[in-house]
């Protein structure tokens, strides 16, 4: 359980301390109040990509830093394995800045692959990325394997098929054919090791590259809004004061010399983001993209020679490697290979089997238990089906049932999620028909039924909830403060709403405003209740915290 959170210079957070308690915590505020930053916050503790972007301008990094609760003898042989100080309460920390990230646990330097490991330990993030992610059947697997708490451990296996595999096919090769290839591999991997491919350098390369083609326009075109705005903020501080003097003589102005000053607030703070784009993209330099530019041509013309495509570069070059290393070792007799192969082929069947055995055995109760869940969120009668079936490959090793199976750390179950909305109308697929609104109640009603089912973490569990009420409302809106509000029980849970129905079920109720002061802009969170809780609720509602039939429903909701 998260106990505490700081945040530092993180966007519009400039220092904020946050002690959380058990329960249903949720989250509200004005849109661009900062409530995705703490969630933003929570996803670096967990091992996210760290972007230098979000670190608040003036400053050079952004800090995060947690203090992790229970679980004590899982975070004790977790700490132990990693040789970290095994020290509780856990404290996580993170910086990110424009140089690399860095992490800590418990003070000592971690990779962030050590950080999304120990993720797995104490927290649950859902957000409507997730909902997204249900329409990509390619998902379904792991995110089915995340709810009932099922983690593939195959990695060695599949990686000792590959290589025994590898081995062979080198040892194959006529012994002509064999030092001609070593001579092919040492000129090819001479070049790919002077491009030194990097998994997922070629998709990030691509996308930073776009903005930067056009840093001149943007630069030009945020100073020229920048120079518009200095000179229009004035005006509108003349009219302000202007109105000030009216109200002295008629109190009844006083609404339109706030409006006033908000919009003064509104265009200051505009006016400081034009000037950081501005500096931001002047900075940029055509340095920057030349270089970027040059590493991307080099990409492309290893690509054309592996004919392969940028991104499998790194992959290829791994495995030209490894037919390297099999090659100069490879005096091995074949047969010898070939019953290496088939020892760890069957290896990896058996642990690939109990693995599909384990999910098939605990799909059924998944189902039903999702199906439940479902009518209770306003989908009375939709079914569900997670079909399991084999991930066939072509040329495997390993075979299954007589077919050739995919060889990979979550073995070789393939996973796709149908569903019938409504009786008598057929199951089709996910993709095909859900809605946003369904997707949403379908990932609330996984995550639960999951938890119901006592699979994977079961004590000290922090569940964090971004907005996953994205696109309810009504009578379905209640169900799903209701759900959410039943996880609350059993669970820490953190959620991001917009909706009045899923806040009014919490147990606590902070509230993301923006403040500007000397110019700056900043959030701020404060926990409401009582009346002020009213009036947070009643502005759901309707966008009016003193509406008097907003307040009232707001109590209706809060009694219910």
């Amino acid at each position: 359980m998260l106990s505490s959170l700081r945040i530092q210079n993180l966007a519009l957070v400039e220092d904020l301390s946050l002690e959380w308690g058990p329960g249903f915590t949720v989250l509200t505020g004005e849109t661009g109040a900062g409530k995705s930053l703490l969630v933003d916050a929570l996803s670096l503790l967990v091992g996210a990509r760290g972007d230098g972007e979000l670190v608040r301008h003036g400053s050079d990094r952004a800090t995060v830093e947690g203090v992790v609760e229970g679980r004590f003898e899982a975070w004790q042989a977790f700490l132990a394995e990693r040789g970290l100080p095994e020290e509780q309460p856990v404290v996580l920390r993170r910086e990110v800045g424009s140089g690399r990230s860095r992490a800590w646990i418990n003070g000592a330097s971690c990779a962030l692959a050590d950080l999304r490991d120990a993720g797995r330990l104490w927290m649950r993030l859902t957000s409507q990325h997730d909902h997204q992610s249900l329409l990509g059947e390619e998902r379904h697997l792991v995110l089915v394997d995340e709810v009932l708490g099922i983690e593939p451990s195959l990695d060695a296996e599949a990686a000792a098929v590959r290589e025994a595999e590898a081995a062979l096919k080198a040892r194959r090769r006529s012994e002509a054919e064999r030092a001609q290839r070593l001579e092919q591999l040492a000129e090819a991997l001479a070049d790919l090791d002077k491009l030194a491919p990097k998994p997922g350098e070629w998709a990030q390369l691509k996308e930073d590259r776009e903005p930067l083609r056009h840093a001149v326009h943007l630069e030009q075109a945020f100073r020229e809004a920048a120079e518009a705005l200095h000179d229009g903020v004035p005006k509108v501080e003349l009219a302000h004061k202007a109105l000030m003097r009216a109200v002295a003589h008629w109190p009844d102005a006083v609404a339109e010399q706030d409006r006033l000053r908000s919009a003064v607030l509104e265009l200051e703070d505009l006016l400081a983001l034009a000037q950081d784009q501005a500096l931001r993209w002047s900075q940029a330099g055509a340095d920057r993209i030349e270089a970027m530019e040059a590493r991307l041509a080099q990409y492309e013309r290893q690509a054309r020679r592996h004919r392969c495509e940028p991104e499998e570069l790194p992959a290829r070059q791994q495995a030209l490697k490894e037919e390297q290393r099999s090659l100069l070792a490879g005096d091995a007799p074949i047969k010898e290979l070939e019953a290496a192969l088939s020892r760890v082929a069957e290896t990896y069947r058996k642990g690939a089997e109990a693995l599909h055995a384990r999910r098939t055995a605990a799909i059924p109760k998944l189902e039903a238990e999702v199906q439940k869940r479902l009518a209770r969120l306003g989908m009375k009668g939709a079914r569900i089906q997670l079909r399991l079936s084999l991930a066939e490959e072509s040329g495997s090793p390993v075979e299954q049932s007589g077919r050739p199976v995919r060889v990979a750390a979550q073995g070789f179950s393939a996973l796709a999620i149908w569903i019938e909305p409504n009786p008598g109308e057929g199951f089709r697929p996910l993709a095909k028909i859900a809605s946003g609104g369904e997707l949403s109640r379908l990932m609330l009603a996984l995550v639960g039924a999951g938890l119901a089912l006592g699979a994977g973490v079961r004590d000290g569990l922090t569940l964090v909830l971004d907005e996953v009420d994205s696109g309810l409302g009504g009578e379905t809106a209640l169900a799903v403060g209701k759900a959410v509000a039943e996880l609350g029980r059993a669970h820490q849970v953190l959620a991001v709403t917009h909706l009045a129905q899923v806040a009014a079920r919490a147990d606590r109720h902070g509230r993301l405003e923006k403040e500007t002061e000397g110019g700056r802009t900043r959030s701020a969170l404060a926990w409401v209740a009582g009346e002020s809780r009213n009036r947070e609720l009643a502005r759901l509602l309707s966008g009016h915290p003193d509406r008097a039939e907003a307040l009232e429903h707001a109590k209706v909701l809060l009694e219910g």
